[in-house]
């Protein structure tokens, strides 16, 4: 496989550099409506997004407003879709069948299976620094 297809790249201009840390604003391209992982970063949503990049090797020179590729590994965006929209679906809809097939109360369960989604998005709040670091952006040379 090419390198394009493993990975999600998109252009941007460094915003800022502090230490080690690089910030990258990224700008979704007219390409984004044609491109078959939009639905995967969210890029064709927002105006402009500010993401923290991983430098690149030691020795390569980086400066503010310089612009540069970065790229993500698609493997993240699936596991970005399955975290944020279908493991909290599947959640929802099980617990909504399953709370109905109990209760025999609609309201109820609805209500009950609603209120499940947010232990799952406090977990995940809970988590976020451990969720960020298995998410890195790379700038490609």
């Amino acid at each position: 496989m090419s390198d394009r297809s493993e990975n999600i790249e998109h252009p941007g201009i460094i915003d800022r550099i502090e230490g080690k840390r690089v910030w990258v604003s990224i700008q979704p391209q007219s390409a984004c409506g044609n491109c078959h992982s939009k639905s995967y970063c969210g890029m064709a949503e927002v105006a402009e997004k500010i993401v923290e990049v991983q430098p690149p090797a030691p020795g390569t020179t980086l400066e503010k407003d310089q612009h540069v590729i970065i790229s993500l590994k698609k493997s993240l965006g699936y596991r970005a879709l399955f975290l944020g929209y279908l493991l909290p679906f599947v959640i929802l809809l099980l617990s909504l069948i399953i709370l109905i097939s109990i209760t025999g109360n609609e309201a109820l369960s609805a209500l009950t299976a609603i209120m499940l989604m947010v232990p799952y998005y406090l977990i995940l709040y809970i988590n976020r620094d451990k969720i960020k670091a298995s998410f890195r952006f790379f700038i490609k040379q």
